[in-house]
């Protein structure tokens, strides 16, 4: 056995070298994926993050016959509680992090009104508020002082953040000015970029980034978007804002929303897409459930039938994004995994345009917990985004379960579907292949 990637720090000084009585019945460990290469098996423990290579001889032998798989976990005795030791794993990670003292992730929506009137939108319905120049100096000041100075992450969302594109300008000045190291990403519909805002970005804004949704052909598209005030073909510019980003050296990620009403229509923009952008390797596309991140509120259900059709079709939609060369596999997770996202992480805040502080970018109008203006926090609310659902009867044989934290606070959590899970262990398999061929090569 070759062992490519040891078990993760710290997790590995805690565990040790597994050591299991001689003659012990033994199974793989739930958590272990494997994928046939061409020089054997290649095995990831998704608990342990470690990652091993088998012999073809290896291979078809019983595990305990290698005794590298015992010690590194890969297997363990039969009557072995696997989510057990994945609950205290990720308790003991917990307990070994350093308490944070500066916030250096921020996501700012410069507005909540947008240019766009898309149909599956979660914030349709709520107040239109742009952020003005005075809150965006209070917003600038509130980095500054909160970020310890330490490097940031800026991430600019709405609405749209390029309908109010002057507060974007403002605060990063302001940072600059200061002295602070900044760097940002973008959520946009991508309509808005025109020479000036792409120099900006490029020169001031630090712009490393932007995800633009498309979520079809050209009809499909300007049907959906149903943009308000746009001459043309929406869609049209917003391919060419695309390549005019490539252009400039900034990074864009295409998400494709897929649902029963787009889904075959989504592989004819695949195919558009690899006839204009082949080769651009800083563009890469990815597809979600169009209604897999379900806003409070926003009450989305579908038959079996009709989640395991749209599944079908994704999977098959991904396998044409991999071979068209735009899919980010991401690469192997490196460490046990204890936050889901900016909610539950204590370096990380929403900052509204009226100033209000929150957690999540789905809870624009409630469940703040402070204010750019104001030095108290309510920590309750704090507390509610960090509370997790209990365990499912899924959990007990789920290979997924280190990277799963199913937040409350994220109503499509209360569930989880079959197709969820086998998405995820269709993402690591493709995830492994490309450690393999980094590290190992064909």
């Amino acid at each position: 056995m070759r062992l490519l990637r040891d078990i993760a720090s710290p997790l590995g000084g805690l565990l040790g070298n597994q050591k299991v009585p001689s003659g012990t019945p033994v199974r793989w460990m739930q958590y272990v994926i494997a994928e046939p290469v061409e020089a054997g098996l290649l095995l990831y423990n998704n608990l342990t993050r470690s990652v091993a290579l088998l012999t073809p001889e290896e291979a078809v032998q019983a595990p305990e016959r290698v005794p590298e798989l015992v010690e590194k976990w890969f297997v363990v005795p039969v009557d072995h509680d696997d989510l057990r030791l994945a609950r205290e794993v990720r308790t003991v990670a917990k307990m070994l992090q350093d308490p944070v003292k500066a916030i250096t992730t921020y996501t700012i929506l410069t507005t909540t009104d947008c240019n766009a009137r898309c149909f599956y939108c979660y914030e349709k319905g709520r107040s239109r508020i742009p952020m003005s120049p005075e809150t965006a100096r209070k917003v600038a000041e509130y980095i500054i002082r909160k970020s310890s100075g330490e490097p940031v992450k800026l991430r600019w969302f709405g609405g749209e953040p390029l309908y109010n594109k002057p507060v974007i300008t403002q605060i990063c000045t302001l940072l600059c000015e200061a002295g602070l190291e900044y760097r940002s990403s973008m959520v946009s519909n991508g309509l808005l970029f025109d020479n000036a805002a792409i120099a900006e970005a490029g020169s001031l804004w630090n712009l490393k980034k932007v995800q633009i949704t498309l979520d079809g052909t050209e009809k499909v598209y300007n049907r959906v978007k149903a943009f308000v005030d746009a001459e043309g073909s929406p869609y049209r510019r917003v391919l060419d804002n695309i390549a005019r980003l490539l252009d400039a050296g900034i990074k864009v990620t295409v998400r494709l929303n897929i649902d029963l009403h787009n889904a075959e229509d989504l592989f004819s923009l695949m195919e558009e897409l690899g006839n204009r952008f082949s080769g651009r390797k800083d563009l890469r596309v990815y597809s979600r459930p169009l209604f897999q991140n379900i806003a409070p509120g926003l009450a989305v259900s579908h038959t079996d039938e009709q989640r395991r059709a749209i599944h079908d079709a994704r999977m098959r939609l991904d396998r044409r994004i991999h071979e068209l060369g735009f899919q980010d596999d991401g690469g192997l997770e490196k460490s046990v995994k204890i936050l889901h996202c900016m909610a539950d992480n204590d370096a990380a805040v929403t900052i509204l345009p009226d100033g209000h502080l929150g957690k999540c970018e789905h809870y624009t109008d409630r469940d703040w917990f402070g204010h750019i203006g104001r030095e108290e926090k309510d920590d309750a609310v704090l507390a509610a985004f960090k509370a997790c659902y209990e365990d499912l009867p899924e959990c007990t044989e789920c290979p997924v379960y280190p990277d799963c934290i199913r937040l409350r606070k994220c109503e499509e959590a209360a569930h989880c579907y079959p197709e969820e899970r086998e998405e995820r262990v269709a993402a690591i398999h493709r995830c492994l292949l490309a450690f393999y061929e980094k590290e190992v090569g064909r």
